[in-house]
């Protein structure tokens, strides 16, 4: 292993360890600082009332903590295959996006949906590279 890949493993490690702090306290222990209430963009949220795309005042501690995770495991990925265009770096970043656009009950609904859109997205990659590889010329 040279040293870029040790580099990229030891800093998405770093990552997830500290989204996944950040998930503990700020989504199980419901923790929300005041320094992390901000106003931020939003494509969708429903809390009491459904706002699109706006501005919402949100607190931001989860978001950070969920995307400091996905980054980790994103630095992994990228050790392994290094191109943004490899299928699962593509869909860790369309659930980051998706979580940072996303507000309310809309991220509840876009992770569980999530969980079944991405078995198969994943089937669907392996069944693509294990036919290409069988029909190479």
């Amino acid at each position: 292993m040279n040293n870029k890949n040790k580099f990229l493993t030891a800093t998405g490690l770093i990552f997830i360890a500290v989204g996944l702090l950040g998930i503990y306290f700020f989504v199980f222990k419901g923790i929300k600082p005041g320094w992390l209430q901000l106003n931020v963009f939003t494509v969708y949220s429903k809390y009491l009332e459904t706002k699109t795309f706006t501005v919402i005042q949100n607190n931001q501690g989860d978001e950070l903590a969920i995307t400091s995770y996905c980054m980790g495991w994103l630095l992994i990925v990228l050790r392994h295959k290094p191109s943004f265009l490899s299928i699962q770096s593509l869909i860790i970043l369309l659930f980051t996006a998706g979580y940072l656009l996303l507000h309310g009950l809309a991220v509840i609904y876009f992770m569980l949906s999530f969980l079944f859109i991405l078995p198969l997205f994943f089937l669907i990659s392996i069944k693509y590279e294990s036919f290409f590889s069988k029909h190479k010329g």
